[in-house]
C-alpha cells in the first residue's frame, strides 16, 4: 500500500473512532420531579406548625400576654407563586402590676407569597424564597399598617424562611435503584449518571411544585444479531421476573387500597389490578424478551401511581417523601423506556426489590412473593365474596324433607362422559349452572328480576363459549383438568393468573361446583360493577347489553366492558359467538351445546327411557312424554286447584335428578324457597281440578307418600 493511502485509511479510521464516541456520548436526561401540595403541605405543617392541632406560636412572649398564632395552611398556586394562607389570631397585651392588660385581639387571615428555590451551598436542598405577604380580616379587607400588621409581617417572615426540604435521602435511593435497572452500562458510565443527579428549573403548578430531575447517561451498543432462543436457566430467570413484577404491583395496590375506605378509590385500583393482569396475560404471549414484560410494568404503574397520589391527598398518613421517590423513579423507568432500546432499560428482579422497600421499608423481600393461595386480605379490601366451601366431590345432596325418596347420583368431578352418557352429563350440568345461577344472583340483591333472569341465561352461555360446558378432559389415560395454555381452568376457563389470591387454585382444577361457584362470582362482579353501573341496558339493544357486556369484561378485562359495540374490535368475532350462544339459551335451546361436543342437538326435555305407566281409566287421558317444568308453570295454575308434593331437596339439579328418575310421565315442576336462610328445591307433579283426581293419581307414587297441596297454599310460600 503507498504511504499516501495509509496515511488516508489511518484518517478514515480516526474519523470513524471519532463518529463512533460521539453516538455514545452521554446524553442529558430530564425526569418531571412532583411534589404534590398535599405532599408539600404535610412536610410544611411537620416543620412550621408542630402544634397538635396544626398550629404554631410565633411571638412567644416572655410575659406570657401576648401571642401570635398562625394554624390551619392551605397551599396553593397564585400567579405562579407558591400561596401559603394561614388562619392568624392576634392578642397584644402589656404587663402591668402582674397583670396582662389586653390591647386587642385580631383574627383573620397571614397570606404568604413564596418562590422555592435551591439552595445555593446544597444542590440537593430546597427552600422558601419569601416574596411578600398579607394580612385578610375575616370581613376579606386588606391590613397595611398598625401595630397588628407591624407585629405579623415581624415574625412571619422569617419563620417561613426557616422552611427546609432536604431531598439527599430521596435522590439517594434514586441513586440506588437507577443502576439496578441500567445492568448493560459500564461501571464508569453508571459513575457519571450518579454524579450528574441534580434538580433544575423548580416551577410552581396548579397541583403543587414541579421540576426537573436531570442526569448524563450515555448510549450503549446494541447488539446486530438477533437474540438466541432462552435457555433453561434464562427461562426460569424470565418467569421470576415477570412473577415478581406481578407480586409488586398487587403489593402495591393492596398497600394502598388498605390506606383508604372511599369505594371509588378501591374500586379504580381494583379496576388496575385486574385490566393489568389480563394485559399480562397478553404480554406474555409474546416472545420470550424483555420488551413487552416491561411495556406492561411501567404502563401499569403509570396507570397506578395517580390513584396512590389521590389516596395519599386525602390521607396525610401517606403523603410522604417516599412516595415521591416512588412516583420519581417510576417516570424515569417511563423516560428511559421511551427514549427507547439504546438506552438498555431493563427491569430486574434487583430493581423490583429495590422499588418494593420504598413502599414499604419494614417488609424485605415479602412484597414481591408469588403466592398463589386464596388472599382473605385482598377479598376483603376489594368486597369480592369468597366461594361457598364446597366438598371434595360434587354429589348432590339429596336430603329430602318429608318422605321423598333419594338415590345416588353420579358425581360430576372427574365425569368425562362417554357418548352414552353425554345426555345425563349434560343435563346435570345444566342443573347446576342453572342452580348457581339462580344462588348467585337471588342472594345479590341489588339485581332486579329482569336483571336476574339475564344472569341465569348469561352464566350457562359463558360456560357453553368457554368450554363446552366441559371441567376435565382425558389426556394420557389419565383425567385431568381442562386448561388452555395461558392458564384458563375448568367449566368456566377462570385465568388463573388473573384472578390469581382471589380463587383457590386446587379447587378452581379438581372441584366444578366451585369452578362454577368463582364464574358466576366473577361475572356478577363484572355485571353489576360495569355493565349496569355504566348503563349498558339503557343502550339499544336493552337489557341483552348486560350479558353481552359482561362476557366483553369477562374475556378481555374490566376495561373492554365496552367492546361489545365496537364493530372494528379485533375480538369482534369472539363477542358474536358468545351472543349467538346467549341467544339460543334464551331460546330455551342450552342443551345445543351438546353440538360443540360432536353429539346432534338433544332435546331439552329428554329423560332416560321408561315403561309406560298403566293409566287408572278414571282419569284425564295420560300425558305421552315427561316435562320439567319451573314455578312459573305453578304461578299460572288456578288456585282452586291441586298437585301432588313428592319432595324437597337441597339443590336444583337433585330435585332436577330425582324427577328424570321417576317412571311415571306428565308434568313435573321445581319451584325454589328460602327456609333457615337455605334454599329448598320442591317437586310438584300434576294439576287436578279436585283434592279426588288427585288422591286417585297420587297411587302412582305410594312409595314416596305424596302430600295434596293446592296451588294456593304453594303460591304463599314461594319466593
Amino acid at each position: 500500500m503507498r504511504p499516501k493511502n495509509i496515511k488516508s485509511s489511518i484518517h478514515g479510521m480516526a474519523l470513524m473512532l471519532l463518529l463512533s464516541s460521539q453516538a455514545l456520548q452521554a446524553e442529558t436526561v430530564k425526569v418531571p420531579l412532583q411534589l404534590d401540595f398535599p405532599l408539600l403541605r404535610q412536610l410544611v405543617v411537620n416543620q412550621l406548625f408542630p402544634g397538635e392541632d396544626v398550629s404554631t406560636e410565633l411571638l412567644n412572649d416572655p410575659n406570657g400576654c401576648s401571642s401570635i398564632v398562625l394554624s390551619e395552611p392551605k397551599l396553593s398556586e397564585a400567579n405562579q407563586h407558591l400561596q401559603i394562607l394561614s388562619r392568624l389570631d392576634v392578642s397584644l397585651a402589656v404587663k402591668m402590676l402582674d397583670r396582662c392588660v389586653k390591647l386587642l385581639d385580631w383574627q383573620g387571615y397571614a397570606q404568604i407569597i413564596s418562590d422555592p428555590a435551591i439552595a445555593p451551598d446544597n444542590p440537593r436542598l430546597l427552600y422558601l424564597r419569601v416574596l411578600d405577604s398579607h394580612l385578610i380580616s375575616l370581613d376579606n379587607e386588606r391590613l397595611s399598617s398598625g401595630p397588628i400588621w407591624d407585629q405579623a409581617r415581624k415574625q412571619i417572615h422569617p419563620w417561613f424562611k426557616r422552611f427546609r426540604l432536604d431531598l439527599t435521602s430521596s435522590i439517594e435511593e434514586l441513586q440506588d435503584v437507577l443502576p439496578l435497572f441500567l445492568p448493560r452500562h459500564t461501571h464508569a458510565q453508571l459513575d457519571s449518571l450518579l454524579a450528574s443527579l441534580q434538580i433544575a428549573d423548580l416551577q410552581v403548578a396548579a397541583n403543587g411544585i414541579r421540576g426537573d430531575l436531570m442526569f448524563q447517561l450515555a448510549p450503549i451498543s446494541l447488539p446486530q444479531q438477533p437474540e438466541r432462543p432462552l435457555t433453561e436457566q434464562e427461562q426460569e430467570q424470565w418467569q421470576q421476573k415477570w412473577q415478581s413484577m406481578d407480586a409488586l404491583l398487587t403489593y402495591a395496590i393492596k398497600h394502598y387500597a388498605a390506606a383508604t375506605e372511599l369505594e371509588e378509590l378501591r374500586l379504580a385500583l381494583f379496576d388496575i389490578l385486574l385490566d393489568a393482569r389480563y394485559q399480562l396475560q397478553e404480554a406474555l404471549q409474546q416472545n420470550q424478551t424483555d420488551d413487552p414484560l416491561r411495556h406492561w410494568f411501567i404502563d401499569s404503574w403509570t396507570r397506578l401511581i395517580p390513584v396512590l397520589q389521590q389516596i395519599s391527598a386525602k390521607n396525610p398518613k401517606h403523603a410522604t417523601l417516599g412516595l415521591m421517590t416512588l412516583v420519581t423513579a417510576s417516570d424515569a423507568l417511563r423516560t428511559l423506556d421511551k427514549l427507547g432500546p439504546r438506552f438498555g432499560l431493563t427491569i430486574s428482579v434487583d430493581g423490583l426489590r429495590r422499588l418494593a422497600r420504598m413502599l414499604n421499608h419494614d417488609r424485605e423481600g415479602a412484597p414481591l412473593n408469588y403466592d398463589q393461595a386464596e388472599d382473605p386480605e385482598l377479598l376483603r379490601l376489594f368486597r369480592f365474596p369468597k366461594a361457598a366451601d364446597v366438598r371434595g366431590e360434587t354429589a348432590f345432596d339429596l336430603w329430602p324433607i318429608g318422605s321423598a325418596q333419594a338415590a345416588a347420583t353420579r358425581p360430576l368431578n372427574r365425569w368425562v362422559p362417554a357418548d352414552d352418557e353425554l345426555a345425563a352429563y349434560l343435563l346435570t350440568v345444566r342443573d347446576l349452572l342453572r342452580d348457581k345461577a339462580l344462588s348467585a344472583s337471588a342472594n345479590n340483591g341489588s339485581l332486579t328480576s329482569a336483571q336476574q333472569a339475564v344472569f341465569r341465561k348469561l352464566l350457562m352461555a359463558t360456560a357453553w363459549q368457554e368450554s363446552c360446558w366441559r371441567q376435565y378432559v382425558v389426556k394420557q389415560k389419565k383425567i385431568v383438568p381442562l386448561r388452555s395454555n395461558t392458564g384458563d381452568t375448568g367449566i368456566m376457563q377462570i385465568n388463573e393468573r388473573v384472578w390469581r389470591g382471589f380463587v383457590d387454585q386446587h379447587k378452581l382444577r379438581w372441584d366444578i361446583d366451585y369452578n362454577i361457584d368463582a364464574g358466576s362470582r366473577i361475572l356478577l362482579n363484572y355485571m353489576t360493577r360495569y355493565a349496569i353501573k355504566n348503563g349498558e341496558h339503557k343502550r339499544r339493544g336493552g337489557l341483552d347489553n348486560l350479558a353481552r357486556a359482561t362476557y366483553s369484561a369477562y374475556n378481555g378485562g374490566p376495561g373492554q366492558y365496552s367492546r361489545y359495540r365496537n364493530g372494528k374490535s379485533a375480538h369482534k368475532a369472539i363477542d358474536q359467538a358468545f351472543h349467538d350462544k346467549y341467544l339460543t339459551v334464551k331460546k330455551g335451546r342450552e342443551l345445543a351445546v351438546a353440538e360443540c361436543l360432536g353429539a346432534g342437538q338433544l332435546d331439552l326435555q329428554a329423560s332416560p327411557k321408561s315403561a309406560p305407566a298403566v293409566a287408572d281409566k278414571t282419569q284425564r287421558p295420560a300425558a305421552t312424554k315427561k316435562r320439567i317444568l319451573d314455578d312459573a308453570w305453578i304461578k299460572n295454575q288456578s288456585q282452586t286447584h291441586f298437585t301432588l308434593q313428592l319432595g324437597v331437596f337441597s339443590s336444583s339439579q337433585a330435585a332436577n335428578a330425582f324427577i328424570r328418575r321417576q317412571k311415571v310421565i306428565g308434568d313435573y315442576a321445581v319451584y325454589r324457597r328460602q327456609h333457615d336462610n337455605r334454599p329448598h328445591y320442591t317437586v310438584v307433579y300434576g294439576r287436578f281440578r279436585d283434592r279426588q283426581l288427585a288422591m286417585r293419581d297420587s297411587r302412582r307414587f305410594t312409595p314416596l307418600k305424596p302430600w295434596i297441596r293446592s296451588f294456593k297454599e304453594i303460591r304463599a310460600h314461594m319466593n
